[in-house]
């Protein structure tokens, strides 16, 4: 039997037609907002507003939530005289973003604090290991301009793996507000300080059962890969730093202290991190140690202290911090 050209194209002929109707979706989609990202987008545009205010130098700590709940931005600055900024958001949003919203923020002459979680070691470009619906909704509905600024491939990774059934939801969403979300949460962007970090998360505030706090381990339990993907964006990031005049410092995520934490593959990522930022000439304050913390110290995750905690590990990192930054004089 003869092929039926006709009928392949025909097949030719819906599969581009409905290719190009999913582009169109995509495209509609873009700056839709959506509920799914507007903490995260609260927050992130909230300490936008505050590194953009006039004052500097100033000192930026970056990383995802283990720094917006575990590092008392006020208490650098009320230590240190020097106008210090919490920058930490959702580490969903991957090292690449994080990273982002740093550069965007930091100024010559500011110093930036990275305190990455472990995971966003292993957060590379954006592929299909990586991907994560939060990311792509955040790109999608809150920023496209960072869309705008991935590669090519990475565009296209963003655009394959965005959901149908997200791209539906855009749609609805572009002819009608989204609903607001319902009910009292310490996920609120009024939380925020002006110094960008989270409060309200106090020990009495915190969830009933403590020690049933989720019991996942973080990357550092099975240790980081031998060529973290992370690493290529954190490079970047601090050449960039360093030819524009902005000074880079590195620390340890606050984390719920585990017996897998202190395993030689855990002390052989460690190695490997400080490593990584030697060769980078970026200082590393501390010891990782020092941030594993007992769990009745931790609100309501792995990484998120309670704010009495979180005062009382910043204060002893204050300590350690001051000989690398340029203080104010009356603060030598």
């Amino acid at each position: 039997m003869k092929p039926s050209w006709k009928f392949f194209a025909a097949f030719a002929a819906a599969f581009f037609l409905v290719f190009g109707l999913t582009v169109a979706a995509f495209c509609l989609n873009l700056g839709v907002r959506s509920n799914s990202s507007q903490w995260a987008f609260d927050i992130n545009q909230k300490k936008r507003l505050l590194a953009a205010q006039p004052g500097s130098p100033k000192l930026l700590v970056v990383g995802g939530s283990a720094t917006l709940f575990g590092v008392s931005a006020r208490e650098i600055q009320n230590q240190t005289g020097l106008r210090t900024i919490n920058l930490g958001t959702h580490a969903s949003l991957g090292t690449s973003y994080i990273l982002y919203l740093a550069q965007e923020a930091a100024k010559p002459g500011d110093t930036v604090l990275l305190v990455p979680e472990y995971e966003l070691y292993t957060y590379g470009k954006i592929e299909r290991a990586s991907v994560d619906s939060l990311l792509l909704d955040y790109i999608v509905a809150r920023d496209p301009a960072f869309f705008h600024h991935l590669s090519p491939m990475e565009k296209w990774n963003v655009f394959m793996f965005t959901p149908n059934d997200r791209l539906i939801h855009g749609l609805k969403n572009r002819f009608r507000a989204p609903r607001p979300s319902t009910g009292k949460s310490i996920y609120d962007f009024r939380y925020i300080n002006e110094w960008g970090d989270q409060t309200h998360h106090t020990e009495a505030a915190r969830p009933p059962r403590p020690d049933l706090l989720p019991q996942m381990k973080c990357a550092l339990a099975y240790g980081l890969p031998p060529e973290p993907k992370g690493f290529a964006k954190i490079e970047a990031f601090c050449r960039w730093a360093q030819a524009n005049g902005i000074r880079v410092l590195a620390t340890f995520p606050n984390l719920r202290d585990d017996s897998d934490y202190h395993s030689s593959a855990a002390r052989q990522s460690v190695k490997m991190i400080t490593d990584f930022f030697a060769g980078l000439q970026v200082p590393v304050i501390g010891d990782y140690t020092d941030a594993l913390l007992p769990a009745d110290q931790f609100f309501d995750t792995i990484y998120h202290l309670t704010e009495e905690a979180a005062l009382a590990r910043t204060r002893c990192l204050v300590e350690e911090l001051k000989p690398h930054l340029k203080l104010p004089a009356q603060h030598h």
